[in-house]
């Protein structure tokens, strides 16, 4: 039976994905970044078998996928049983924000506040950058119906102002600054919630 598991440690969430590519287990770390933001702490390769892990096997097991999975994992956890989750972890912020009513606003543009707008955008973009595969800018630009250049030049303020900070070279999407963060938690953002 393929059961992965979800175990909390201190601040740390940790996923462990069975059989992910010929009898090898994949155990990932997560931590928070801030509050809205989970990133990528550790991998570990575990082998669950006899046999030695040959090179050929690790080539084929793809990081951005194998981070991508735990995370949706862990959301699938917060949207089926957000109680247990919040009492592990001490994290109420985690997706408290509803995309789908962000999303709508953009889309029917009544953020008017070039700031909030930004701030709303940053949050999206973290969020759906998972969900969205290679072509980010493209999948954006259908959700929040915009063209895809003016999705890249938004993308490309958030880095510029400040909203969002890179987070490594050939790692998509970025960490939500603490900058962002205080929009996000005044009085004027929630209200267009």
């Amino acid at each position: 039976m393929n059961k992965n598991l979800i175990t909390f440690e201190n601040k740390l969430i940790k996923v462990l994905l069975k059989n992910v590519y010929k009898k090898i287990d994949v155990e990932i770390t997560y931590q928070f970044v801030n509050p809205y933001q989970l990133i990528t702490k550790e991998l570990k390769i575990l082998k669950n078998s006899k046999h030695e892990i040959s090179s050929s096997d690790l080539r084929n097991l793809n990081y951005y996928s194998l981070r991508k999975k735990g995370i949706l994992l862990i959301n699938n956890l917060v949207n089926i049983d957000r109680k247990y989750f919040n009492k592990k972890t001490n994290n109420m912020a985690y997706l408290s924000i509803p995309e789908k009513k962000l999303e709508n606003k953009i889309k029917k543009k009544q953020i008017k506040n070039r700031s909030l707008l930004l701030t709303a955008y940053a949050y999206l973009y973290i969020n759906y950058q998972l969900k969205s595969g290679n072509n980010y800018s493209l999948y954006l630009s259908k959700r929040l119906n915009y063209s895809e250049n003016y999705i890249k030049s938004l993308t490309k303020e958030l880095f510029k102002e400040s909203y969002l900070i890179k987070n490594v070279d050939g790692v998509p999407g970025g960490i939500i600054s603490t900058k962002t963060i205080k929009i996000i938690n005044s009085q004027k953002f929630q209200q267009i919630l």
